[in-house]
């Protein structure tokens, strides 16, 4: 799948070489990767506030951009899901001091979808999309690489609901947070000292910070763009600009 086209990816990578060749540039934030994908995305709709959950707006659909610096060779990221954070109902469960991580993390779920549909009804979309980013440059800040592809943003959510419905998702509540971990799926970990199998995690909330991450794949079609640059100092830019 060509998440962007030939043309775009083209000019996806000019623009992040042109970004990283300025010389005030450190990272690259989820405002400036969003300005970017609008211009070869040529999205017309609004810029997004602060408490909207789609950055982008473009027709009737909605794009949630995602990034993270993560090294090359990664197979899976955490990526934190933005403006998610009216989590009092799991909290009020959990200070129960019961065991009650299954029906902490059925609410989590059901107000992840709930919230995703309501911006989607409010902001007059149909299709809800993550748009990801993963970046990666080296300690010389000369070689750069990124990792782009698009997922369907409401049916990431609503696979999980289906999942945890059929008792395939394992539910922890540990001292930071709620995690959600795949029953179906396990790694091997060094724990204290101890290699151990565990279930791969498929999601995790704090419960101090009501900060969200969904755990993902990174898809093997996902599209890659890599180059070299060198940053330009204030004198270099001022004479290539001839002011």
């Amino acid at each position: 799948m060509d998440y962007l086209d030939s043309q775009q990816i083209v000019e996806f990578g000019t623009l992040l070489k042109t970004f990283f060749t300025l010389p005030y540039s450190t990272d690259l934030d989820g405002k400036d990767a969003e300005t970017l994908l609008r211009i070869v995305k040529g999205a017309k709709g609004p810029v997004s506030k602060r408490k909207e959950l789609f950055d982008i707006i473009d027709g009737n659909v909605g794009y949630s951009v995602k990034t993270l610096k993560k090294a090359p060779l990664s197979v899976r990221v955490d990526l934190q899901e933005q403006r998610f954070c009216d989590v009092d109902e799991v909290r009020a469960l959990r200070a129960l001091g019961e065991e009650n991580s299954r029906e902490q993390g059925a609410i989590l779920l059901g107000y992840m979808v709930d919230r995703i549909t309501a911006q989607m009804k409010l902001r007059k979309i149909a299709v809800a999309k993550s748009l990801i980013l993963l970046k990666h440059w080296d300690i010389s800040r000369k070689k750069f690489s990124f990792v782009y592809w698009e997922e369907d943003f409401l049916a990431y959510v609503q696979n999980l609901i289906s999942r945890n419905e059929k008792g395939e998702v394992e539910w922890l509540a540990q001292a930071a947070g709620l995690h959600a971990r795949d029953k179906l799926r396990q790694v091997k970990r060094k724990i204290e000292k101890h290699e151990k199998t565990v279930n791969v995690r498929l999601l995790r909330m704090h419960y101090k910070h009501n900060q969200i991450f969904s755990d993902h794949d990174i898809p093997k079609d996902a599209q890659k763009i890599s180059f070299d640059v060198e940053q330009l100092d204030w004198t270099a830019l001022v004479k290539l600009l001839n002011i």
